[in-house]
């Protein structure tokens, strides 16, 4: 296979929420950058986000708002082995996950980067929050972030929040039962627009941030970071180009990546001094995994066996409550930017436990569109559906997300004996729940039907046996560390065996906390790349 021309300063592999941040960032620093994307841009007017479930071919029971976003035979190119009750979400879409992501950005905590040092067990990040926080306040500048800062040590607060979402009378109520019970809660931190922002309009509250915002009031890559790589004149945006193998000089070094056509099936490559991956967890350990060569022959960065190893992410579930103050109300349009109320973590704050970490809840993001509660209470004709309409108006949703601990069981592979459309060996997923983790869950569960019970209403818990995960947030495996031995990263996402490949995806997490992971992910992303400019400046890289 011959390597075209030209040869790029920089490839970045995956246009998400890191992809979209390294692009900007270094084609604005005069790199020349090609992105690599597996799947296509969907436009504003390709999407069905304002469609009411009576015009979807199956009202909507079957996702049909997202289908555009899981591109080619994404869905089937995985398969779970050995595994607890969890799931990964890839999309493949120009913009990846940001597109029809719900956009909450939270800060992890001081104490979620020092697991060993404080509680004895994982390991420590190589850096602290006080290291990442400048790149907090730039990702939360750059994005435009809806809230406030709180004044929690569990939840850091930024400089830069645009006002805050308005609550609505479930979440007033709720607010008002836990101050009762010494529960804090506070307005949703999310990358929403509350008034027009970086040319972007705010939102108009049509509840369906993740079926894709048309009006890009939800931050999204394709929109927000792509636009300004591409007005740099310094940047190459290849969609339809689904990477198979990164690959290697006689060094070792990575001096490219090979990838598939997937309109024409055909077999390209790329040249390139640096190759950045973003192409999430589970895709970037494949894609490391699948990049053996005579030089690595366990895979790309591979020679401790710890890539794909240590994947974590989320657990939790949700819980429905029809709040009595409110039912048989006349109905009110309640669809806001889903949620506008959040919970953080709490446990904390009433002694040691058992086990180690906690959960926070995201309260309303579930659609106002359907009944929920249809599906939950007996009955069958007028009576059954009057009792629903009376219901409706009293909805109160809340999902709670649990942290995982990472462990080296859980890990991604690779079946060389299973191929995707265009013959890449898929990813294989073999996860099981730990002591801890379910430790975890079974106290969530009580701490949420706790509150439940202190407000009056009808109670239904989605699940109160087994937890689920990843929740979209999995992270792990190409871990950053200290040591090379036990990681395989350093603090810059620099891969410690090939020193022009960083990850900065959530791959490079050490750990994970019940916070979501894309502020850091991108905040991390911002740092590696001022890294690179550094690098690159002083001819290091």
């Amino acid at each position: 296979m011959s390597l075209g021309t030209p040869e790029y300063d920089v490839c970045v592999v995956g246009s998400g929420a890191a992809g979209g941040v390294m692009a900007k960032e270094l084609s604005e620093g005069g790199a020349k950058v090609i992105q690599l994307e597996g799947g296509r841009q969907v436009l504003p007017n390709e999407l069905l986000t304002h469609k009411w479930p009576y015009e979807l071919p199956y009202r909507g029971f079957r996702s049909e708002k997202q289908d555009i976003y899981y591109q080619g035979d994404v869905r089937n190119s995985v398969r779970y082995h050995d595994s607890d009750d969890v799931g990964v979400d890839r999309i493949r879409v120009v913009g990846g996950r940001t597109v029809h992501w719900n956009a909450v950005t939270l800060r992890y905590a001081a104490r979620d980067f020092r697991e060993w040092s404080l509680n004895g067990i994982e390991d420590d990040w190589p850096i602290t929050y006080d290291e990442l926080a400048p790149y907090y306040d730039r990702i939360e500048q750059m994005i435009g972030v809806t809230g406030q800062d709180d004044g929690l040590e569990i939840l850091p607060g930024g400089h830069h929040y645009l006002p805050p979402l308005p609550w609505r009378c479930s979440e007033h109520i709720l607010h008002r039962t836990l101050k009762t019970m010494g529960i804090p809660m506070i307005p949703v931190r999310k990358a929403v627009l509350t008034k027009p922002y970086d040319n972007r309009p705010p939102c108009h509250y049509c509840g369906h941030c993740m079926d894709g915002c048309d009006v890009a009031a939800v931050f999204n890559s394709a929109t927000a970071m792509i636009p300004k790589a591409q007005a740099t004149g310094n940047f190459t945006l290849r969609q339809n180009a689904l990477a198979r193998q990164v690959l290697v000089d006689k060094e070792g070094r990575a001096r490219g990546v090979s990838f598939v056509d997937t309109t024409t099936h055909q077999e390209e490559s790329v040249r390139a001094r640096i190759v950045v991956l973003c192409c999430a967890t589970v895709e970037t350990a494949r894609l490391l995994l699948n990049s053996r060569s005579p030089q690595h022959p366990n895979g790309l960065a591979n020679s401790n066996g710890l890539v794909g190893r240590y994947l974590n992410g989320h657990l939790g579930s949700g819980v429905r409550i029809y709040l009595e103050e409110l039912q048989g109300l006349k109905p009110t349009n309640q669809d806001g930017a889903t949620d506008h109320a959040f919970i953080p973590r709490y446990n904390h704050l009433s002694g040691k436990r058992d086990y180690v970490g906690g959960w926070d809840i995201q309260v309303n993001f579930a659609s106002y569109m359907f009944p929920q509660q249809a599906g939950r209470i007996p009955g069958y004709g007028a009576d059954f559906k009057a009792r629903v309409r009376r219901m409706q108006s009293g909805y109160l949703m809340m999902g709670w997300f649990c942290k995982i601990v990472a462990r080296p069981e859980n890990r991604v592979t690779v079946d060389p004996d299973r191929t995707d459309a265009n013959g890449i060996p898929i990813a294989v997923v073999h996860f099981r729940f730990g002591e801890n983790d379910l430790a975890l869950w079974q106290d969530s569960v009580k701490g949420i039907s706790e509150i439940g019970q202190n407000l009056k209403g009808e109670f239904f818990l989605d699940s109160t046996k087994n937890p689920a995960g990843f929740a979209s947030h999995e992270v792990g495996t190409a871990r950053m560390g200290k040591d090379p031995r036990k990681s395989v990263l350093n603090a810059y996402c620099q891969a410690h065996e090939v020193k022009n490949l960083f990850v900065t995806d959530g791959s490079a997490f050490t750990t994970s906390a019940e916070k979501n992971p894309t502020l850091t992910i991108m905040a991390l992303s911002l740092r590696a790349a001022d890294y690179i400019k550094e690098q690159r400046r002083k001819g290091e890289l």
